[in-house]
Order: C-alpha cells, then sequence, then structure tokens
C-alpha cells in the first residue's frame, strides 16, 4: 500500500472516530452561531467563545481576501464550521485520543476543530493555521497537493510566522542550509516528522506562497487553486495561471532569485 493511501485511510479513520466523539461530547453544550461558525463549549466562559467567534470571522475575511477566494459562497447556515472547545487540556485529551502535545485537530473535509484554550498561541497561531487548511481544502478540494503549499496556505494568517520567513529562509540560504523547492516538494508529513529542520520547512512553505501572492496577485492564485481543483497537476496550474511561471522548476528559480536578490541588498544595508 502506497504511504499516499496509508495516510488517508488513517485520516479517515481519524475523522471518524472525532465524529463520535462530537456527538457524544455535544450533549448538553452551550452553542454559539455566527455567520461562518458554530461554536459548541462546555465549562468555558462565555466571553472566551465571543473571542473565538471574533477572531475566527476576522480570519476568514482575512484570508478569503487576502488569497483572492472571495468569489466563492462558504460556510452559510448549514456549512457553518463548527468548533468543539474543550474546558481544559485533559478533557480534550481523553475526548479525542491524540498526542499529549496536541492542542488542536480537524477534520477538513468535515469542517470541525477540536481544541482548548490555552495560555498562548490559541488566537495568533493555532486558530488561524486550522482554519487556513479548512479554507483551503474547500478551495482546491481533496486532491494531493505538495505538503508545503497545503502548510503555506494554513501558515499564511499567522503573521508572526510570516512576516519573520524572510529572515530565516535567508539565513538559510547564507549559510548553505536552504532546502530548495524540488527538495521541499518531496517533504511529506512523515518525512518531515525525522527532520531537524521543521521550523526552516514551515518558513520556506509560507515564504512561497507570500513570494506568489505578493508579486503575481491574489486572482492569479485563485486561478492556480482552481485548476488543482480541476485535478489538474502542479506544472499545468502554475503554467495556466503564472504567464512568467510554466513548471514547478520555474517557480523555484523565480522565488530562489527573489531570495538571492533581497540577500544581496541586505548585505549593501550592512556594508
Amino acid at each position: 500500500m502506497r504511504t499516499g493511501d496509508t495516510m488517508k485511510i488513517t485520516i479517515i479513520a481519524l475523522a471518524c472516530y472525532l465524529t463520535v466523539c462530537s456527538f457524544v461530547y455535544a450533549q448538553g453544550l452551550s452553542e454559539k452561531k455566527s455567520d461562518h461558525f458554530i461554536i459548541y463549549y462546555k465549562d468555558v466562559p462565555a466571553e472566551f467563545v465571543g473571542t473565538i467567534i471574533d477572531y475566527s470571522e476576522r480570519y476568514y475575511d482575512e484570508l478569503t481576501i487576502k488569497l483572492g477566494f472571495t468569489r466563492y459562497d462558504y460556510w452559510t447556515w448549514d456549512k457553518r464550521v463548527k468548533i468543539y472547545v474543550y474546558p481544559d487540556q485533559e478533557a480534550y485529551l481523553k475526548e479525542t485520543k491524540q498526542p499529549s502535545w496536541s492542542s488542536g485537530v480537524a477534520a477538513y473535509d468535515q469542517k470541525t476543530i477540536w481544541t482548548f484554550p490555552r495560555e498562548s498561541g490559541f488566537f495568533d497561531s493555532l486558530l488561524p493555521h486550522e482554519l487556513g487548511h479548512i479554507i483551503f481544502r474547500e478551495v482546491i478540494g481533496a486532491g494531493d497537493v505538495p505538503l508545503w503549499l497545503e502548510e503555506g496556505v494554513a501558515s499564511y494568517l499567522e503573521q508572526a510566522k510570516r512576516f519573520g520567513s524572510d529572515k530565516i529562509v535567508l539565513e538559510a540560504l547564507d549559510n548553505k542550509s536552504f532546502i530548495p523547492l524540488k527538495e521541499l516538494t518531496q517533504i511529506d508529513a512523515n518525512a518531515l516528522r525525522g527532520r531537524a529542520d521543521i521550523n526552516l520547512f514551515y518558513a520556506e512553505s509560507v515564504n512561497i506562497i507570500s513570494y506568489l501572492v505578493d508579486k503575481f496577485g491574489t486572482d492569479a492564485f485563485n486561478d492556480f487553486c482552481k485548476k488543482l481543483k480541476d485535478r489538474r497537476s502542479l506544472d499545468d496550474a502554475l503554467a495556466y495561471a503564472y504567464f512568467d511561471i510554466r513548471s514547478l522548476s520555474d517557480l523555484g528559480e523565480l522565488w530562489e532569485a527573489s531570495l538571492k536578490d533581497k540577500l544581496k541588498s541586505k548585505s549593501k544595508m550592512i556594508l
């Protein structure tokens, strides 16, 4: 059995299990609704739940606008995203059976997130990241795409990760630890777990998305995603959406050249 098939089966099994958890946990829960979200919660301060709603709606608007997805009519009425908020980590881990380091998990095909309040990173990291995954999958469907593309889009709303990516990537380019796009594309979830440069992987992933959006605009990125939804290859989708990019190899060369230009400018400023 192929690695991709194994991962799909694992994801399906996890989604089925979490669906059962949601049904059980939802009994007797309070709920709060907004235009695009339904929050289910128990023993969680109403103020915190209201803040989840506010941030979720803001992130939804921000990502759909910044990546050109506003032409789509998602997540209203019965299509709203469901977020289950457990009172603490202990309750979350007990119900979801996630590893001890987990602070949130999402089933993208069900548009559902399971999580709990934590001291830091909830609103500026976990929430936008999981919403990014769900929005991206709503746009492109269930087709296979490189992990860097999936994680790059999911990380795009994490401002610290996006704005800090230049520094990390330029340092890697300077000290010869940079991961070329061809190699980056070969890294899947299993391979990523065994790497020591996970932070660099995420930095490069979101940096590529920023490059595409900043350089060529949101309409082109939207066209690229539409072709992925049509199950076109990555090369075909890039060639359709971008006049200057005919393949993944072209994207890698252009992106790396732009980074080298930034590195040269940075060196001149130091001198």
